[in-house]
């Protein structure tokens, strides 16, 4: 209602159609406001005007508003998803760590067997692969029958010792040994289908 006022009081002031009104008096107790009937038109037309602004006004809002509500939901579920996302790379990423931590530890096993002159095999029984150690002895090939032997370099207390040596002065076979045998004994070599340096 004050708002009504106020509009009709600046429309009152800038209207001014003539001296006489609009007439402020009091009738029946109350203070009420006599205009012509051009005056009184032309304040409801301004009152018609308002109030058709203020229902664009609240179809804009209401409008704007079912944006916001659909802006939000699209928000949330997208956040979800990235929610979602994240929980997949941290898996990904343990995932990676945890077989990054495995490969690692299989290369060092392998390099390791290689230099101490390991032997390999699968155990059936427990599904394990098993190493023996020969860093202690020399594996020596008889040329002509292709029959390897293993020959001990020392008594079992200097073990340490020759795993030490295998890494302090470290050898291999020349390349093309295996060529030099027999033709009919020539041992199969199989390379580690991957490249590790020390």
């Amino acid at each position: 209602m004050k708002h009504i006022l106020n509009i009709l009081f600046t429309f009152l002031t800038l209207v001014g159609f003539s001296q006489n009104y609009p007439i402020q008096t009091f009738f029946k107790g109350d203070s009420v406001v006599i205009l012509t009937t051009e005056q009184y038109k032309d304040f409801e037309l301004l009152l018609q005007n308002q109030r058709n602004r203020v229902t664009t006004y609240k179809n804009e809002i209401s409008k704007k508003t079912k944006e916001v509500d659909s802006l939000r939901f699209e928000l949330s579920n997208k956040n979800k998803e990235i929610d979602t996302l994240y929980s997949v790379v941290n898996k990904k990423i343990l995932n990676y760590d945890t077989l990054k931590s495995e490969y690692d530890a299989v290369k060092k096993w392998l390099l390791n067997a290689s230099i101490d002159n390991g032997f390999i095999y699968y155990s059936y029984s427990d599904s394990t692969i098993i190493l023996i150690d020969l860093s202690s002895f020399v594996l020596v090939g008889n040329k002509r029958s292709g029959n390897f032997s293993l020959v001990r370099r020392g008594p079992t207390i200097e073990d340490e010792k020759w795993k030490k040596e295998n890494r302090e002065n470290p050898e291999s076979p020349e390349q093309g040994w295996d060529l030099f045998f027999n033709e009919k004994y020539k041992p199969v070599l199989m390379k580690y289908p991957h490249k590790i340096t020390l």
